[in-house]
């Protein structure tokens, strides 16, 4: 009813820990600014904050985003904990194409999905299957393409309890 639920793998939960860590360096403080223009890059078209951004995943503005260890294990694992209303479903369609994306509303008549680039309505004449998968539309390893300062800035932004200007 809620959604799925799993532990992390260990190698997840290892990498975590070693992000804990290096965030826990307290000499070193973000740079916001720069924090906001990497989520605008890296997050922004899925999440929401403060207004603005995609609406593939959820709005983060009122989330946990305080508290670092729920924003480290939900950017590390995605798919550790999902909610049933952002689960990935995939659309395998009459002509042959197949869709993936959140479904945000399934009637008699037509399937609406939210996709990265756009929002599409499908007639359900149209669609042979549809499979809601235990798996975040989030991927895996967005924090792998990103160096430990980075990371803090980034974190830095997100814990952050108001919008901050746009850095250099």
């Amino acid at each position: 009813m809620w959604g799925h639920l799993r532990e992390s793998p260990a190698a997840k939960k290892e990498r975590i820990r070693q992000l804990s860590e290096r965030l826990a360096t307290p000499d070193e403080k973000p740079d916001l600014g720069a924090g906001r223009l990497l989520f605008e890059k890296t997050c922004g078209s899925c999440h929401r904050l403060y207004g603005t951004g995609g609406q593939l995943g959820p709005d983060l503005t009122g989330s946990g985003r305080h508290d670092q260890g729920y924003l480290l294990e939900n950017m590390v694992d995605p798919s550790a904990v999902v909610n049933r209303d952002w689960r990935l479903s995939i659309l395998s369609l009459t002509d042959g194409r197949v869709l993936s994306g959140v479904v945000v509303e399934h009637t008699e008549r037509a399937v609406v999905l939210l996709t990265l680039q756009e929002r599409v309505t499908i007639p359900t004449e149209e669609i042979d299957a549809i499979s809601q998968t235990d798996r975040s539309p989030m991927p895996d390893g967005l924090l792998d393409q990103l160096d430990d300062s980075q990371i803090r800035d980034l974190v830095g932004y997100l814990q952050h309890p108001t919008q901050v200007p746009v850095g250099n």
